[in-house]
C-alpha cells in the first residue's frame, strides 16, 4: 500500500549561475547554468528523494559556437536509519579528506584548477553504510567500472580509515588510507590521504599521498597548506589556500599551487561580494607561470566574472 501524499514534504528551488570568462588566447566564453533542486521527504520515515536538474548554455564568441543541453546533476533515493544508510542514484560520493587534492577519490575528485572547484560531477552508484558503533562505520560503494570499501573509526583524537578501491576505468587498484584530526588542543586540523596504487597494465606499484593542515583565526582569516607527492611521476606539489572575510558582504580567497620540481606555479585570486541575501557576484583569475617545458608554463591565463542568483 502506498503512503498518502500528505505524508511527504516537497520542496524546490531555483538558482542561476552565469560565468563570463576571457583568456589570453583571445577566447571569450559565456556559460549559464539554471539549476532546479527538488526534494521529496517522508515526514515520518527516513526516506528522501532528491533531483537536481541543470540546463547549461555555453557560448564561445570568437568561434561562434553555441551549445545548450539539459542534464541531471544529482538524482538519488536515500534511506537513513539508525545503523543503515543507503543511497542509490547519481550522487556525490564522499571520499578522501584532502582540500586541494584527492588522490584516492576515483569517483568525483576535486578540480582545483576550475572556476568552480566545489562543483563535482556525480557518479551513478549504490552506496551502503553500516554503523558498527557510535564512532565507527563500514561503507561500500558500487558503480560502473569502479567500486570501493572503507572502514572508518575515531581513535583518540583522529578519524582513521582504511580504503580499498578497484578502478577498471583507470586500470588500477588502490589500497589507501584517510586520516584527519586536531593537533593536540591547538585548533590546527591535520589531514592526510593516499596509498599504494597498482597499475594493471604495467604490473607496477606506486605511492601517492597528500599531507595538509589548516587553521582558522578569530578574525575569519583561514590558512590551509597541502603537500602532494607521486613517486610514479616523481613530482611534488605544494598548495596554499588563504581566505578572509573583512566584512559580512565581502569574501576574499587565494589559491596558490607550486610544482616543486620545475618551480612553475598556478595562482587563483578571487573576491566575492554579496549583493543581497540571495545574490552574489564573484570575480577572479586563473594565472599560470613557468617556462615552455614546465607543467604550468604553457597554459593561457584567464579571467572570469561569476553572477549567482537563488530564487
Amino acid at each position: 500500500m502506498f503512503a498518502p501524499l500528505t505524508a511527504f514534504n516537497f520542496n524546490y528551488g531555483l538558482e542561476n549561475t552565469n560565468i563570463f570568462s576571457y583568456d589570453e588566447a583571445a577566447y571569450g566564453h559565456d556559460f549559464n547554468r539554471l539549476r532546479l533542486e527538488s526534494t521529496l521527504e517522508h515526514s515520518d520515515k527516513p526516506l528522501l528523494a532528491k533531483l537536481l536538474l541543470d540546463n547549461k548554455t555555453s557560448c564561445i564568441f570568437q568561434q561562434s559556437e553555441l551549445t545548450n543541453r539539459t542534464e541531471i546533476y544529482r538524482a538519488y533515493l536515500e534511506y537513513a536509519g539508525e545503523r543503515h544508510f543507503i543511497v542509490l542514484g547519481r550522487q556525490r560520493v564522499p571520499f578522501g579528506v584532502g582540500r586541494i587534492w584527492n588522490p584516492i577519490d576515483v569517483f568525483n575528485p576535486i578540480d582545483s584548477f576550475s572556476v568552480e572547484p566545489a562543483e563535482r560531477e556525480g557518479t551513478e552508484a549504490l552506496r551502503y553504510e553500516y554503523a558498527l558503533s557510535d564512532l565507527s562505520n563500514l561503507d561500500v560503494t558500487l558503480s560502473k567500472q569502479k567500486s570501493a570499501a572503507r572502514i572508518k573509526g575515531f581513535l583518540h583524537s583522529a578519524d582513521l580509515a582504511l580504503v580499498g578501491v578497484t578502478d577498471s576505468d583507470g586500470d588500477r587498484d588502490i589500497i589507501g588510507y584517510e586520516a584527519a584530526g586536531e593537533l593536540f588542543n591547538t585548533n590546527i586540523e591535520l589531514r592526510s590521504e593516499g596509498g599504494s596504487f597498482y597499475n594493471r597494465n604495467t604490473g607496477e606499484r606506486s605511492t601517492e599521498f597528500i599531507v595538509g593542515a589548516d587553521y582558522g583565526f578569530q578574525n575569519s582569516f583561514t590558512v590551509l597548506g597541502e603537500y602532494r607527492y607521486n613517486d610514479d611521476t616523481q613530482t611534488d606539489y605544494f598548495g596554499l589556500s588563504l581566505s578572509y572575510q573583512p566584512s559580512p558582504l565581502v569574501f576574499l580567497t587565494l589559491l596558490h599551487i607550486t610544482q616543486i620540481n620545475d618551480a612553475s606555479f598556478f595562482t587563483a585570486p578571487a573576491i566575492e561580494y554579496s549583493i543581497a541575501d540571495d545574490m552574489t557576484i564573484r570575480g577572479g583569475a586563473l594565472l599560470y607561470h613557468g617556462g615552455s617545458g614546465d607543467e604550468f608554463g604553457s597554459v593561457a591565463d584567464s579571467y572570469y566574472l561569476n553572477l549567482y542568483v537563488h530564487f
